[in-house]
């Protein structure tokens, strides 16, 4: 074929790759991505350096790339309790591509360029300068607003009783399709409480608040008043088509990213993010509970297993950074056999008293595999999560449909 009869063929084929690219939607996607400070001296404000840069890391693999939950609306630095920030701090901001990011200012929306300085003072628990973002997509059709702060924690203290959780603070989530909770206790103001609902969400986005696997239940506890209902769900038609039939109703401490809860398996496990720095030394954790068991276990595949399901309750606490200085958060793979665990307690699975319709004490101890200084502790060094779950291993999408847990009127008891 000679050159010249190729021309109109080119030509033709150039047309419609322009074509392509012209007629290429515009991204609706508007979220943060990353967020982060600069200050020159860090670790006199905060206690690890890394504490600079918001979210949670992308992995375990990865502990110092980190990137704000698709499930967030606001970002919060938290300094040392003794700390302040009085001076403005250059603020850089990535959103998602082709995405605007507007700085909120007497009602108007002024272009915000990231690494610009903002007014982030924080003086003192509860005195501290929030400002608002809006993130514009770029086919100009959704948006975003976020709140971003620094916070000065309160002063570490510890109750002589021990630490109370009640899980009577609880309202739907703004779209008014689940539970979430916060933490009540004024000791314990910035743990922070999470679930596996919004990744039920997904897979069964017509359920009702109390069809989901994480709920609260507003009367009937062991003083009558709230208490934590946790039943393990069939995910329905989706969930057998990605191989994770069933959502074990679980709660802990720490946070869950919704955005990894769909990537099969792996990005299941990498959605729970275990544990929250903890300025003092777990010893036991007591409270009651109530457990029936579903009819029939089943594996990953549906398949039923020779074997009765069972509930599961733990605490969990260990190092945060790693040699290197690294952040370290554990997740759904490793939460419970991490070598930077250095406190573990759990229920044991032979203990269970099955189908009782009272409420029944569990009282664990945590036992240490080494040594922790105090002063450690208290620079949060180390970290600390609860989990419940109504399936033992339903981070592994075994389980029984309709086992049910009860939590009620939890104490974590420590050191100091």
């Amino acid at each position: 074929m000679k050159f010249y009869k190729t021309l109109p063929l080119l030509a033709l084929t150039l047309t419609a790759l322009h074509s392509c690219i012209a007629d290429e939607p515009a991204n609706a996607e508007c979220d943060i991505v990353k967020c982060w400070i600069h200050l020159d001296e860090p670790e006199a404000v905060f206690y690890h350096d890394y504490d600079t840069l918001a979210g949670e890391p992308i992995t375990v693999d990865r502990p110092n790339d980190k990137v704000i939950p698709t499930s967030a609306d606001s970002v919060v630095f938290s300094t040392r309790w003794n700390a302040t920030v009085s001076e403005p701090v250059p603020l850089f901001i990535e959103v998602t591509p082709g995405a605007q990011l507007f700085l909120v200012e007497g009602g108007s929306e002024v272009p915000f360029v990231s690494g610009t300085s903002v007014d982030l003072h924080a003086t003192a628990v509860g005195q501290y300068a929030e400002q608002h973002f809006v993130v514009r997509s770029e086919d100009g059709k959704w948006s975003r607003r976020y709140r971003i702060s620094i916070q000065v924690p309160p002063m570490p203290s510890y109750p002589p009783e021990g630490f109370e959780l009640k899980f009577d603070s609880y309202e739907l989530n703004a779209a008014g399709q689940y539970y979430v909770w916060t933490e009540s206790n004024p000791f314990l103001t910035d743990i922070q409480w999470a679930n596996g609902n919004p990744g039920f969400r997904m897979s069964k986005s017509s359920a009702k608040p109390y069809e989901y696997p994480t709920v609260a239940v507003g009367e009937g506890g062991v003083d009558g008043g709230p208490y934590l209902k946790l039943t393990t769900c069939d995910t329905g038609a989706f969930g057998r088509m990605v191989n994770m039939r069933i959502a074990a109703g679980n709660h802990f401490i720490g946070s869950f990213d919704v955005g990894q809860a769909l990537n099969g398996q792996s990005g299941a496990l990498a959605a729970t993010r275990f544990g929250q720095p903890f300025a003092h030394k777990p010893l036991r954790l007591k409270g009651f509970y109530r457990f029936s068991p579903g009819s029939t276990k089943q594996d990953k595949a549906g398949k039923p297993m020779d074997e009765a399901d069972i509930c599961d309750i733990y605490c969990v606490f260990y190092r945060n950074t790693d040699a290197e200085g690294k952040q370290v958060q554990l997740d759904g793979a490793n939460v419970l056999t991490s070598e930077y665990i250095v406190g573990l307690a759990r229920l044991n699975s032979d203990e269970v008293v099955l189908g009782s319709e009272e409420w029944l004490p569990f009282d664990l101890s945590l036992t240490y595999s080494e040594d922790v200084a105090e002063a450690d502790v208290k620079e949060n060094r180390y970290s600390m999560t609860i989990c419940f779950s109504s399936s033992i291993d339903g981070a592994y999408f075994c389980g029984a449909v309709g086992s049910e847990l009860h939590i009620d009127n939890v104490t974590l008891e420590c050191e100091y």
